[in-house]
């Protein structure tokens, strides 16, 4: 019986440089047999995976097998990950992975920080191949089933096959390999089988994570400098009288910066994000500028972007901050939005629909109602300014606004 998932991703464990020798070609040609019965009989055509030597590579040649359509998110760009992550399984493994990556249909670069091996980049790029994977699925009509290719005995760590599926929610939704199983039933023993595809997991990672992950918002008033400095005073009471409105219907940010006409913030989740960057829009645009003497409605462009980041305290002020590659994109983003609208990047709506799905997930089981708060549109690829490149964007919009 074919269950119909059409959209499978696959979170696989990794052969190292300790293991790749010693697992044999038995092992392995019974994991790809298992990973090509996993793909037909959910009857898949488009797959997300990462790409490190073993059971992500293999997943990814099955899809292409099948004449699939294969998406591959990497944590780091793609020399560093070749050199962390494939290579040391062997110049054949390297090989495969080159031609996986120009077969691809779409390879993207999740974080540009160089902090090869740390987990909170693997973690992000897992929950963005999430986010990603649902929202593709939801545009074609169909599901996304997660396909776990792990050892029971791995650790779940930040970033792997075990911590991918503690952030699944749908386990009817959810394919298992048993890698030690696949040991055991292909006669491997010792350091000779896929039990050693889990031998090295993490062992790359450098320990503690100077990085977070955090939602970032940035916002900027495309009419400041309409207003004459005698009216500058009665925008700050309007926009004092904003923020009373903002901070009662929604939960305040963990960072909020500002300077000049400027607003920079930050929130641990990207659906907190979310609810403050929409109240904030609708409140400014319900609320009359003539009773704070000003004749024209001030206009906030806003971007929403999310990603790995440093935190610290800022030298000369001693105030909260956040910096890094995430934060200085965000701020590119902010520069070609529309002003009144709230523009995000692909990683901020994947992060927003796993966090949705997830909610409403749980509230199905518990026989409650949930409806997802926010639909996403999307926009198109822009080019943004100071040789950031493209940004896939799109705009966040109240799902009462979807027509019935």
């Amino acid at each position: 019986m074919t269950s119909e998932a059409a959209i499978m991703l696959c979170a696989g464990q990794r052969l190292d440089a300790a293991s790749a020798g010693a697992t044999g070609p038995a092992a392995l040609a019974a994991l790809r047999q298992e990973i090509r019965e996993e793909l037909a009989r959910h009857a898949v055509t488009i797959g997300y995976a990462s790409a490190s030597a073993g059971a992500d590579i293999v997943f990814g040649e099955e899809i292409l097998a099948r004449s699939g359509e294969l998406h591959l998110f990497l944590p780091c760009p793609r020399a560093d990950f070749a050199a962390q992550y494939v290579a040391p399984a062997g110049a054949d493994w390297v090989l495969r992975f080159e031609r996986l990556l120009e077969a691809a249909a779409e390879v993207e670069i999740s974080c540009e920080e160089r902090l090869i091996g740390d987990d909170t980049l693997l973690r992000f790029n897992n929950q963005i191949l999430q986010g990603m994977a649902r929202i593709h699925a939801e545009r074609i009509g169909t599901h996304a089933r997660l396909l776990a290719v792990w050892s029971p005995e791995a650790p779940a760590d930040p970033g792997s096959p075990a911590d991918f599926m503690d952030q699944w929610p749908e386990l009817e939704h959810l394919s298992l390999i048993d890698l030690d199983d696949l040991r055991e039933r292909t006669g491997s023993g010792g350091n000779e089988g896929t039990g050693d595809l889990a031998s090295g997991v993490n062992a790359l990672a450098i320990g503690l994570s100077p990085l977070v992950v955090r939602a970032i918002f940035f916002a900027d008033m495309a009419t400041y400098t309409s207003f004459s400095d005698e009216q500058v005073p009665l925008l700050w009471d309007f926009l004092a009288e904003v923020q009373q409105e903002v901070e009662a219907r929604a939960k305040a940010p963990i960072l909020i910066n500002t300077w000049g006409d400027a607003v920079h913030a930050a929130a641990e989740t990207a659906l907190d994000m979310a609810d403050y960057a929409t109240v904030l829009l609708d409140t400014i645009a319900a609320t009359d500028p003539k009773a704070f003497g000003l004749e024209k409605l001030p206009r906030f462009r806003v971007a929403l972007h999310a990603g790995p980041v440093y935190v610290g305290l800022h030298p000369l002020t001693g105030r909260s901050m956040i910096y890094g590659h995430h934060v200085n994109r965000a701020a590119r983003i902010e520069t070609v939005g529309t002003p009144g609208e709230a523009y995000a990047s692909q990683y901020f709506v994947a992060l927003l629909r796993a966090e949705m799905d997830a909610l409403q997930h749980e509230a199905r089981l518990l026989g409650e109602a949930y409806r997802l708060p926010y639909r996403l549109e999307y926009v198109g690829k822009l080019q943004l300014p100071k040789n950031f490149g493209h940004e896939a964007l799109y705009r966040i919009l109240p799902a009462a606004e979807n027509p019935d």
